[in-house]
């Protein structure tokens, strides 16, 4: 899950693709770097995992991973399933709940620049 979230963070669409379950086409593999790189990534809370141990075929991740995009705050609250393919982990599919809050103008943006948000990500 950890090596995943920094490929959204750095925008790599082939590692995304390469760690999918499903195939993925150039184009969509284009468009998913484009929109990663496209916002700005704030961190991944893990808050469990089930089985994916060296010896299981599957497992079960939970996490938050918040970005910033278009003047708001998005949290991804997923709990997600990946199984092993050919000794590599690749992500099954997820249940996940978004909740997106506006940040205010004048707050600390929320990228831990200590800048105001109008004056780093507005």
């Amino acid at each position: 899950m950890r090596s995943r979230y920094s490929a959204f963070a750095r925008g790599l669409g082939e590692y995304l693709a390469a760690t999918h379950a499903a195939p993925a086409t150039p184009s969509d593999i284009a468009e998913l770097s484009r929109w990663a790189a496209s916002v700005t990534w704030l961190g991944l809370d893990v808050l469990s995992r089930g089985a994916g141990g060296v010896e299981d075929a599957t497992g079960v991740v939970e996490f938050v991973a918040r970005y910033l995009e278009d003047g708001a705050v998005v949290a991804l609250h997923e709990r997600s399933r990946f199984e092993r393919q050919d000794g590599r982990w690749r992500y099954v599919d997820g249940t996940p709940r978004v909740t997106t809050t506006k940040v205010e103008r004048n707050a600390p943006c929320p990228c831990g620049s200590g800048k105001k948000f109008k004056q780093c990500h507005a």
